[in-house]
């Protein structure tokens, strides 16, 4: 007698004969017969701490299947290890069950906002909060000067891991506008010019220009370029 594990029959049951079934024999001769001991089970090893390569192979060994990783924050268990799985640790599964792993991110880490700053500052206060940096090689307009930092992936107040990369877009300064003409303009025609060439515009009317309509004079002069987004003041009589 024999002895095998089986998914499909229950324990103490015969799975199988040696000859099988419906063969021919002579008297007397002798039948192998192989009994269930149910299904195998493996009891799952507590993995927390293990990188998870090595949380892979381990599962392979004892005869269960790596599942699905997630990843999340830790503080006490380093990134790229395993925090958990599901099941838990010392529940008996079949063999070639599928463990979920759970991975650490690592410690959070709080993105400080370098957008404004120099390059090398920005390095400087990256580095410091435990992040990498990269460079993007495009750069842009911004109302940043030439060479600051534009922008940021990911933003300030969002939450990275130790380690992680933030991405710096570098400013090309501001996009220079050419300024349209608007002295003798009402105030209506004057702003309507201003604002849809991309500016802000500030009224100065003084004491004189309370009730005026007119523009006297602008604070660029028409054929100038000034900094997109940024504010004409036109003088009001």
């Amino acid at each position: 007698m024999k002895h095998a594990f089986s998914d499909t029959v229950k324990r103490g049951r015969v799975i199988n004969s040696d000859p099988e079934v419906g063969t021919r024999i002579r008297n007397n001769d002798s039948v192998t017969l192989t009994v269930s001991d149910g299904p195998e089970t493996v009891q799952l090893a507590d993995l927390k701490g293990y990188r998870l390569d090595k949380a892979r192979l381990r599962l392979k060994n004892d005869g269960l299947e790596p599942g699905m990783v997630t990843r999340e924050f830790s503080s006490d268990v380093i990134k790229g290890f395993v925090i958990r799985t599901d099941p838990e640790a010392g529940n008996k599964l079949h063999a070639g069950t599928a463990v979920a792993l759970v991975v650490s991110k690592g410690s959070p880490v709080d993105v400080p906002d370098v957008t404004g700053e120099s390059l090398e500052d920005a390095k400087a206060d990256l580095t410091e909060a435990g992040l990498k940096v990269k460079v993007a090689t495009e750069q842009v307009n911004s109302e940043f000067d030439k060479g600051q930092v534009a922008a940021q992936t990911p933003d300030e107040g969002s939450e990275a891991a130790e380690g992680d990369t933030v991405t710096l877009t570098i400013s090309k300064g501001p996009e220079m506008v050419e300024v349209p003409d608007v002295v003798g303009d009402s105030v209506d025609d004057a702003k309507a010019a201003l604002e849809g060439a991309g500016f802000e515009v500030d009224e100065d009317r003084g004491l004189l220009g309370l009730f005026g309509d007119t523009v006297k004079s602008q604070s660029v002069d028409g054929g100038d370029t000034a900094p997109k987004g940024s504010t004409i003041t036109i003088e009001i009589r």
